[in-house]
């Protein structure tokens, strides 16, 4: 059974995952229910892809309100990428490949890294803007390590952020896309993984702490990149 490590000077919103019962009495998987909490317990397991490059694994789903993204990161060397130097996730509405819209976390603030803030650009005018994760009607992100050490981050982003008239996006195919940032960091490809296939500031636990449906991965510019899929069905 997995246990969420509580960070300190972090708050997380936890509470027990809730059947939904149709009038059949039969569970009704029309709706969606996902917790943000950091924990990715209730995703069925069939909806994660593993990106080979990173090993990280991916998933997506949707309700009438929201679109809902989850990542489980085992790899402790790719963690640290993502708290030294971010990582950024595009939503492209129109299915290609666009990096114009999308949510950099953790956020860098100085000389330090935050998992307290998140940066929002292309959404909206005003942007890019850097706001609390945790923060009503809008962009809001949940992240936690389990007793394994695998770091577990959620995203949950309404959907009238996506397309003013939201109806419109029932049946849209949209594309997905994560980038790792890297600045001095050795690259992933220098520990022999493959460079293409198909397919708040707070303590964290220990060996994490920075040391210094078809996909594509790549390293162009020193950033390792991969796409998915997502059909918005509501």
């Amino acid at each position: 059974m997995r246990i969420l490590l509580v960070l300190p000077v972090m708050c997380l919103i936890g509470s027990s995952p809730q059947m939904i019962i149709s009038g059949t009495n039969q569970p009704d998987t029309t709706i969606v229910t996902h917790l943000l909490d950091g924990n990715t317990a209730e995703w069925p397991t069939e909806k994660f892809v593993t990106n080979k490059a990173t090993k990280m694994e991916y998933a997506a789903d949707n309700d009438k309100q929201s679109l809902f993204l989850a990542l489980n990161v085992s790899d402790k060397n790719v963690q640290k990428r993502i708290m030294q130097d971010g990582l950024n996730v595009y939503i492209d509405i129109k299915g290609k490949k666009k990096e114009n819209r999308g949510i950099e976390f953790p956020v860098k603030m100085g000389n330090i890294t935050s998992i307290e803030n998140l940066k929002l650009f292309g959404f909206s005018d005003g942007e890019p803007r850097i706001q609390s994760i945790k923060n009503e009607g809008t962009v809001n992100i949940a992240i936690a390590w389990d007793t394994s050490y695998v770091m577990h981050i959620e995203y949950s982003i309404p959907l009238k952020m996506l397309e003013e008239t939201v109806a419109d996006l029932n049946t849209k195919k949209i594309s997905i896309g994560w980038k790792l940032q890297e600045s001095e960091l050795p690259s992933i490809t220098s520990q022999h993984v493959p460079t293409t296939t198909t397919t708040r500031q707070v303590g964290v636990p220990a060996g994490t702490r920075p040391s210094g449906s078809s996909q594509g991965v790549s390293n162009a510019n020193s950033n390792t990149s991969f796409w998915t899929s997502h059909t918005i069905t509501f």
